[in-house]
């Protein structure tokens, strides 16, 4: 499976980012052996870019901090792709308890738990 993760840095001994929007770095792992491409947020790729990518490398999900662009949010909710919530976690410790299930899902812009009901509809 491909994960998406919004980085500090450009490793899995980085931190996951405090913002989606503000990663320097993208990482795309492939879980099942911990390889990883990097793909650098540079100043020209907006957040929905960004967004983008994750659906190109046809990831899953994508561990990283809140959202302050709702477009983003929107193109991964769309696209069906689980957000977990890693800030405060480097990367490897992040895919870890995303594993034990023990990060929490962003279902919304606001971070609260309640899901977003726009996002239940088949458009």
């Amino acid at each position: 499976m491909y994960l998406a993760m919004a980085m500090d840095g450009h490793n899995l001994a980085s931190n996951v980012s405090q913002r989606f929007e503000d990663c320097g770095y993208l990482l795309i792992v492939e879980t099942d052996d911990l390889s990883v491409k990097v793909i650098e947020n540079k100043a020209e790729l907006s957040a929905e870019n960004l967004a983008q990518k994750i659906i190109a490398a046809d990831c899953e999900g994508v561990i990283t901090g809140m959202f302050d662009h709702p477009e983003a949010f929107d193109v991964l909710a769309d696209a069906c792709i689980t957000r977990y919530l890693g800030s405060g976690h480097s990367g490897m410790k992040a895919l870890d308890l995303m594993k034990k299930r023990e990060l929490k899902l962003i279902r919304n812009i606001e971070g609260t738990d309640q899901c977003d009901p726009n996002h239940h509809e088949h458009h």
